[in-house]
């Protein structure tokens, strides 16, 4: 059965490229979006991730090992918890790791992808420490230097008052790491099981090996899907459909009138460099919803919902190269519930419960926004 199970997975996924490969014809998954959000068009990289074979992502060469452990760190610090120790040596792909479930992908571009999420969610780390891997083969995660997160975090928070016409940030924008098989439609990803239990068998279903560095990437992107609801935040939730995520998102805000929001950011990343502020846009609403993708063989995004937040939509030019973008940028006025040592107090030079902590949502990220009646200020 098992057999006839995973078969039957990978003969859909083989549909599913074929049939994607006309842009004549909507997936389920568009047919699902016009029907949902007619008001809105899909953003940008939401159509990447529902048609992969016809975007390729920027591959950076591969970067030294110590390179790769400082950008492992980003998406543990996004979660405001201890960094635990990136991967220190290279994993060979085996054969199942090179199929269609498993493509190639750079090690320093996996690993900021990963990283980022845990930087941007900001919030106290729950009393038990992460949960370590079942396996001695994957990678180690002990300590780690965490100077490297204090690096790679310069380039992504910011002070409030910056967000003004003619100041000027610093920032660094990573290259896009999508999902090797982007958003998968709801029936195929609900046929998949997504809990840390049933871990070993979605990875024979995959055809993923269990001592795989992608195999614990999983078990990572599961134990944080896990982690239950933290102080500070009005809903929390993980979607692994298009489908999952706007409909979370409606349940999350408490209306079906939302919309989405995202950066115009180059899928190649751009280098750290200051930027000049051309002109700011604050998003109306009366709340917002941020999700922000991980580490899976499909794409999965991480939704959370707190108060007391602003958003801005800022169009920024790079003071070296002249490089012209718009980012989405998040202001959490109530940092009260976050950990003492999350990086960003360091970086800004606050406190929980201090001066407003800023970040921009990197390629792919978006924020849904709850359009029910004007933001108040708060």
């Amino acid at each position: 059965m098992a057999r006839l199970l995973h078969s039957a997975t990978i003969s859909i996924f083989v549909l599913l490229v074929v049939g994607r490969c006309s842009n004549a014809v909507l997936t389920e998954a568009e047919v699902f979006w016009r029907t949902a959000l007619p008001d809105s068009p899909l953003p940008d990289p939401i159509v990447k991730l529902l048609h992969p074979e016809t975007s390729s992502v920027v591959n950076k060469q591969p970067k030294d090992d110590d390179t790769v452990a400082e950008a492992y760190s980003l998406t543990w610090l996004m979660w405001g918890l201890r960094s635990p120790s990136a991967p220190t040596t290279k994993h060979s792909n085996t054969a199942a790791e090179t199929s269609l479930v498993n493509k190639p992908k750079d090690d320093y571009t996996a690993a900021e992808a990963f990283s980022l999420t845990w930087l941007m969610w900001g919030l106290r780390s729950p009393s038990a420490p992460p949960k370590q891997p079942s396996s001695p083969s994957r990678p180690s995660r002990a300590g780690r230097d965490h100077s490297a997160d204090e690096y790679l975090a310069k380039g992504l928070f910011f002070h409030e008052d910056l967000v003004q016409v003619g100041k000027t940030l610093t920032l660094y924008f990573p290259v896009a790491a999508s999902a090797p098989l982007g958003l998968l439609p709801r029936r195929v990803a609900d046929a998949i099981p997504f809990s840390a239990s049933s871990l070993p068998a979605t990875l024979a279903r995959l055809g993923i090996a269990n001592d795989s560095a992608q195999a614990a990437a999983m078990e990572e992107t599961l134990y944080m899907c896990e982690l239950p609801q933290k102080a500070g935040e009005a809903a929390k939730f993980c979607a692994t459909s298009l489908e999952a995520l706007v409909e979370g998102s409606m349940a999350a805000l408490g209306t079906r009138r939302i919309r989405p929001v995202t950066s115009g950011l180059p899928r190649s990343g751009a280098p750290k460099q200051p930027y000049t502020v051309r002109a700011v846009h604050p998003v109306d609403g009366a709340s917002f919803v941020s999700c922000h993708d991980h580490d899976y063989p499909y794409t999965v995004y991480m939704c959370h919902n707190t108060p007391s937040t602003r958003a801005y939509m800022v169009e920024l030019e790079g003071a070296r190269s002249g490089l012209a973008v718009t980012v989405a940028a998040i202001c959490h006025a109530d940092t009260s519930s976050w950990n003492a040592e999350h990086v960003s107090f360091r970086i800004l030079g606050t406190k929980p419960g201090g001066a407003p902590v800023c970040h921009y949502l990197p390629y792919g990220h978006n924020l849904w926004v709850n359009m029910e009646a004007n933001r108040s200020s708060s």
